[in-house]
């Protein structure tokens, strides 16, 4: 009876423990063009544990002659009824509390899919660009301009910069885009070119995304209420069966 009880609770746990879906968090940006060139984002990740997961990027709202169907696809990102033009290049570094970004932390850049993302893979990240299907589940209509990647980070603190391409350390420090303006495909009348917007997927089967301004914490998924109540099965079916051996 006792072991019939606790298989049953067991399958209890399994059953609640299993996620319906990767937990995922979704942020949006907006990159603004100035005088000296084009603004960059920096989203700091607090790794509280080590682990893995997903970044898809949405950036490039209308393409042309890179889709699957010939002349132009769009996708309006965040619905505000406009379409923009960022050409996404990322860069993860290594957060040391400075103000400003150093090239002696920079540890990875994954500018497209399969492009300008070369695999990393040491003791603190490791890096793997996802195919050109995997990004297109986002939204993404570019041939392979977002980046999409599956990534490993040990317990730390991070920088995940968005930029327009193509951002420099230099201009990394400097905290400009330099010269940098965004650029619309041929054909298109009156382009929006002042701004572009984009969008960024993290998910994860085993680590829980939590958001507050422009840090993401990063911690393990908690165990579900239903493994405590099973521990206290376990324990209460062990002191029944001391009890009653000792009666006997």
């Amino acid at each position: 009876m006792i072991k019939y009880a606790l298989s049953a609770a067991l399958a209890a746990i399994l059953s609640a423990a299993a996620p319906a879906q990767a937990n995922t968090l979704v942020v949006d940006g907006t990159l603004f063009r100035q005088a000296g060139g084009t603004t960059f984002d920096v989203w700091k990740i607090n790794m509280q544990t080590a682990g893995s997961f997903s970044v898809n990027l949405a950036a490039y709202e209308a393409a042309q002659n890179n889709v699957a169907t010939a002349g132009y696809a769009t996708a309006d990102l965040n619905g505000d009824g406009e379409l923009t033009w960022l050409d996404p290049d990322t860069h993860w570094y290594l957060d040391d509390g400075s103000a400003t970004l150093s090239a002696a932390n920079h540890l990875a850049r994954c500018d497209d899919i399969a492009n300008n993302c070369a695999m990393v893979s040491n003791g603190t990240i490791n890096l793997t660009s996802q195919s050109q299907a995997q990004g297109a589940a986002d939204g993404s209509i570019h041939f392979r301009r977002d980046p999409a990647f599956d990534i490993s980070l040990a317990a730390g603190a991070y920088q995940y910069v968005i930029a327009d391409y193509r951002l420099t350390d230099a201009e990394a420090a400097a905290g400009i885009n330099s010269g940098d303006t965004f650029s619309a495909p041929g054909g298109y009348v009156d382009p929006i070119l002042d701004y572009a917007d984009y969008r960024i997927t993290f998910s994860s089967d085993t680590l829980n995304f939590a958001r507050s301004g422009n840090t993401i914490t990063v911690s393990q998924v908690p165990l579900p209420g239903a493994f405590w109540l099973f521990g206290s099965a376990v324990a209460g079916c062990s002191l029944r069966t001391r009890r009653k051996t000792a009666a006997a």
